[in-house]
């Protein structure tokens, strides 16, 4: 019997579709499920939030920051890692992550864009 091998399930919360598209077409997909959110609020309602490995999160988007956002998921104890990604400077991003870490998230990292597939992958700890 062939052992059953569970895919990765990963949100995207990003609002330029482009963006979103590009990390999603860089994700292996033999191994990783994605769903895609325009809206922090919509990643919040997911049904699949508790099932989400992790979240690659933007840090500005148009309804809410990933502050903020980061505040709910830390508030509700959602057990999901971060991975941010911004154009915003290296100081706010930087910034970003180790207040992610102090609330008690657990953060992989943060990525400048533009950035590489490679880059991304190893931010999330999958191999190339």
């Amino acid at each position: 019997m062939t052992p059953v091998v569970e895919r990765l399930l990963f949100a995207i919360v990003d609002d330029e579709p482009f963006m979103a598209q590009l990390v999603s077409d860089m994700l292996p997909s033999a191994d990783v499920d994605v769903e895609v959110f325009p809206l922090g609020a919509d990643f919040l309602r997911s049904p699949n939030l508790l099932r989400f490995k992790t979240c690659i999160l933007d840090l500005s988007l148009p309804d809410i920051d990933g502050f903020d956002l980061m505040d709910k998921l830390a508030a509700d104890r959602v057990g999901i890692s971060v991975l941010l990604i911004s154009g915003h400077n290296s100081a706010t991003i930087n910034a970003a992550k180790i207040y992610g870490k102090g609330i008690g998230l657990n953060m992989l990292g943060a990525l400048s864009k533009p950035f590489t597939r490679d880059d991304l992958l190893s931010g999330l700890g999958l191999n190339a």
